[in-house]
């Protein structure tokens, strides 16, 4: 009976530590969260008021864009412009999307339609350093709306940022439904040779938690009031760390996104200008060399 006791009071105490092994060693993360997951709802004082979703004819999927403008060197014009990746305009078997709203606050009453494109691609495979797109709507919206203000921000100057306490935000929201949010505490992060893009400067890679349905979304640095896009969240081509449900692992590429600068950047700068261009042809492929863009 003693015998019996001691093998059942040996068996707890097993148990009993197992079951504190369990609480000591931290949990795996899910997809694209890094640590603890800081997502929430955006708030007013996030200045992210013009991040929306762009709902198109053809495709249940709802990617992220937002509002930019750059009033110190653009007249405010009578439209207005939006940034968001290249995928947003693919639709099921590589079908280009023409028939796309962008829906403020992911709210269908607060609709424009998007007359004009340029993008950095379609057909992304082995191209997903340029999956980006800048589109025009056919209409100003409200000017209390937060537009941010495109901003070149190298690599390193974006970990030096980062390293001195900057403010980094991801906007966008969970499987292709609202509310729309941020993730903060977070932002670019140095390379290392392990990574897919380590020696490809167009994209950031960045720790900002994140799951499917936040493609497009602006990462954006936060300074002195202003609220600066630096890159726009792309998943595309990534998905061995964009399964829901996959720890992220050291080993994989982390979550990218593609920097303003170069084609994108020249890009957003012409369309600030001029807005859509007087002719029928309602997308275009920008040109890596500078030259005339061609019909999607």
């Amino acid at each position: 009976m003693h015998g019996t006791d001691g093998a059942i009071a040996k068996a707890m105490r097993a148990a009993g530590l197992g079951l504190l092994i369990l609480l000591l060693v931290p949990a795996p993360s899910a997809s694209n969260i890094f640590g603890n997951d800081d997502r929430r709802d955006i708030r007013p004082d996030d200045g992210m008021s013009g991040v929306g979703t762009i709902v198109c004819e053809g495709t249940t999927r709802r990617p992220v864009g937002a509002l930019i403008a750059d009033p110190e060197r653009h007249v405010v014009a009578r439209f207005d412009v939006i940034v968001t990746v290249a995928h947003a305009f693919v639709g099921p078997g590589g079908s280009f999307l023409t028939d796309c709203e962008f829906h403020v606050g992911a709210d269908a009453t607060r609709a424009a339609r998007i007359t004009f494109l340029k993008t950095g691609a379609v057909k992304l495979y082995r191209n997903w350093h340029n999956d980006w797109a800048v589109a025009v709507l056919d209409r100003r919206l409200p000017e209390a709306l937060d537009r941010l203000v495109p901003r070149v921000l190298g690599e390193a100057d974006a970990n030096t940022l980062r390293a001195n306490g900057a403010t980094f935000l991801l906007a966008g929201h969970n499987g292709e439904r609202g509310p729309l949010q941020v993730s903060d505490k977070c932002g670019p992060m140095p390379k290392r040779f392990s990574d897919l893009n380590g020696f490809d400067q167009r994209v950031f890679n960045h720790d900002c938690d994140m799951m499917p349905g936040w493609s497009g979304g602006p990462l954006v640095l936060r300074e002195k009031g202003v609220s600066y896009l630096v890159a726009v969240n792309s998943t595309q081509l990534n998905a061995i760390t964009h399964i829901s449900g996959r720890p992220y692992n050291g080993r994989m590429n982390p979550n990218t996104a593609v920097r303003v600068d170069g084609p994108f950047r020249d890009v957003i700068e012409q369309v600030l200008r001029t807005g859509a261009p007087g002719t029928s042809v309602a997308c275009l492929v920008a040109s890596a060399e500078g030259g005339p863009g061609l019909p999607c």
